[in-house]
């Protein structure tokens, strides 16, 4: 009978687990030296690391390239998603997927949103963007400039965004 109750409340208990959200929480870390910062959004467990960097997608597709030699980081090849938009893949050496998704947001002013894995390598996607900074010789932002991104009312109604938080590049 006691073996009977232990493994309903294991059950129980392990049901609970099973619906807790995936998404976890990333702590609001305090302003680094170097590197600008990063934003951090994460939508079902999956972690999305972009910065804003003032020049063009020509520019960030080339430090792109080096920054996963520098990683080692195969590189893969490149996709043009639309005239804005350009998709890079690698494959590091343990085999994880790299994309790195570069989108104009204005002439000299590119987003760069990089995920390592399925649900987003933190501290790979962090290393890859300060090299990325590095590489440019420019500061990283987490928001994009005053004009650089289309107004809402040019653009279609788009879902509500995850909630995200900066983290700085030390």
């Amino acid at each position: 009978m006691a073996m009977q109750r232990r493994l309903a409340w294991l059950a129980v208990a392990a049901g609970v687990v099973a619906t807790l959200p995936l998404g976890g929480c990333v702590a609001l870390l305090a302003a680094g030296a170097g590197g600008g910062a990063v934003a951090y959004a994460e939508n079902g467990g999956v972690a999305n690391f972009y910065a804003f960097y003032p020049t063009s997608v020509s520019r960030v597709s080339a430090a792109s390239r080096a920054a996963f030699g520098e990683m080692d980081i195969r590189y893969n090849g490149e996709i043009h998603k639309s005239p804005s938009k350009l998709l890079l893949e690698g494959t590091t050496q343990d085999g994880q997927t790299a994309k790195v998704t570069l989108t104009s947001m204005a002439t000299d002013v590119t987003k760069a949103n990089i995920r390592i894995g399925t649900l987003g390598d933190k501290p790979l996607s962090l290393q890859f963007q300060k090299l990325l900074s590095q590489r440019l010789g420019l500061a990283a932002s987490a928001e994009a400039p005053a004009g650089g991104v289309p107004s809402a009312s040019s653009q279609p109604t788009a879902p509500q965004q995850p909630e995200q938080q900066t983290i700085p590049l030390q």
